[in-house]
């Protein structure tokens, strides 16, 4: 079994320091997400702490599927959770400035 193969199924059982040195593996793609999304009006620490949290749910949801690979999954995951992000903070921007409340 792979190093990294070997660390998602310990994170996955709930084991801190696997989960913790997956994270470290993958904290430059959070980075950049986060950058990418705070230069359009969102805080840059909220989005990493929501990057930070999709990729722990990720880490838990990921079921090995070839051709996929867990690096193209969790990047996929990341651009998908804060985009779907940036769209709740536009419409809560909207609501705010507009005074009417968008659809639920």
């Amino acid at each position: 079994m792979s190093e990294l193969k070997e660390l998602i199924t310990k994170a996955k059982q709930k084991n801190v320091k696997a989960m913790e040195e997956l994270f470290n593996q993958f904290k430059p793609l959070l980075k950049s997400r986060a950058r990418k999304y705070s230069r359009y009006g969102l805080e840059y620490e909220d989005v990493f702490q929501q990057a930070v949290l999709i990729f722990i749910l990720a880490v838990y949801n990921y079921k090995e599927k070839p051709p996929t690979t867990f690096a193209g999954y969790m990047k996929k995951r990341i651009d998908w959770g804060l985009w779907v992000y940036y769209r709740e903070y536009l419409k809560q921007q909207i609501e705010i400035s507009s005074g009417l409340k968008i659809g639920d």
